[in-house]
């Protein structure tokens, strides 16, 4: 195995072990909160993990996942949340698409509220590679719901 992959994989637990241990703040409460600048967090629904995702502009991308101003490109989580429940006339469309349709548009609303409420973890890792592996390692750890691996 590659050494430098090596090296940063054998982080991967003691990094998710540090997240866990961390206490969960609401996701309205950051402006008071010493967020680093970046590095991966984590939102919790009823204690249970449902997305990972990083950033190297954490605080303003963690407020971006609920702004009323947020739009579907910024508000990804609330997209996803979302298309859950969405039924069949509406599979097959695009997310501009959706965003049209006002009984969507509403739905993607109630989900930024909604993720304005919910409570986040999250961890300072400066180096790039090793931000990727770990959202990647927490993604399949914690079995989050909303997170996917399809590209656009």
């Amino acid at each position: 195995m590659n050494e430098n992959f090596k090296k940063v994989a054998d982080k991967m637990p003691l990094l998710l072990q540090s997240l866990s241990e961390q206490s969960p703040i609401c996701i309205g409460d950051i402006g008071i909160t010493d967020v680093p600048q970046k590095g991966v967090y984590v939102f919790f629904e009823n204690n249970k993990p449902i997305y990972v995702g990083r950033s190297n502009r954490m605080k303003a991308r963690l407020k971006e996942h609920s702004q009323r101003s947020s739009d579907h490109y910024s508000a990804t989580l609330a997209v996803r949340i979302a298309k859950k429940d969405i039924s069949t006339p509406y599979k097959g469309k695009t997310t501009k698409q959706l965003m049209e349709d006002s009984i969507f548009h509403n739905k993607f609303e109630a989900a930024k509220s909604k993720i304005a409420k919910t409570r986040i973890r999250f961890i300072e890792i400066e180096d790039q590679a090793e931000q990727a592996m770990f959202e990647m390692y927490a993604i399949l750890a914690l079995n989050t719901e909303f997170n996917d691996f399809g590209t656009h």
